[in-house]
């Protein structure tokens, strides 16, 4: 093998291992706020002699909620897609990336598994998670000026 071969073959490995470390680090450090929501445990159903029913919440305690994602877990996606779109230009791949990416995330995947083994650029697009590949699709749709 050549030297490039090897060269390339360890920065691929490198860029999809960091990629593939860099968000659960970040999501994993950072602690979202906790929303309240009340929720009723109990009701009691007290039927009038009139034959109306009426209901009264006898207890209501708060519950955490599922909340977005924090400023840091935004701005650690923000500089993975960054980076994916660093590691695309630096292999020439721009003005190829952003045609694909007009055909949609399908002929985006596709044009990521058309490219060579070989090339850094296809996996450190492969070790994005699928939302990822979403926030790249709309990234080089808005930044690539060629």
């Amino acid at each position: 093998m050549k030297r490039t071969t090897l060269r390339a073959a360890g920065v691929s490995a490198i860029a999809a291992v960091a990629f593939g470390i860099a968000a659960p680090a970040a999501s994993a450090t950072t602690s979202a706020p906790v929303r309240s929501v009340a929720v009723v445990q109990t009701a009691e159903v007290q039927q009038a002699s009139s034959g109306s029913v009426s209901l009264s919440a006898a207890g209501v305690t708060t519950g955490p909620t599922a909340a977005g994602p924090s400023k840091g877990e935004i701005s650690a996606q923000a500089g993975l897609v960054k980076k994916a779109w660093d590691a695309i230009k630096k292999a020439g791949l721009a003005k190829k990336a952003w045609q694909a990416a007009k055909k949609g995330q399908t002929g985006f995947v596709a044009w990521v598994n058309s490219l060579s083994n070989w090339n850094p650029a296809k996996w450190a697009i492969k070790a994005l998670p699928g939302y990822m590949v979403q926030e790249l699709i709309a990234y080089i749709l808005t930044h690539y000026t060629g």
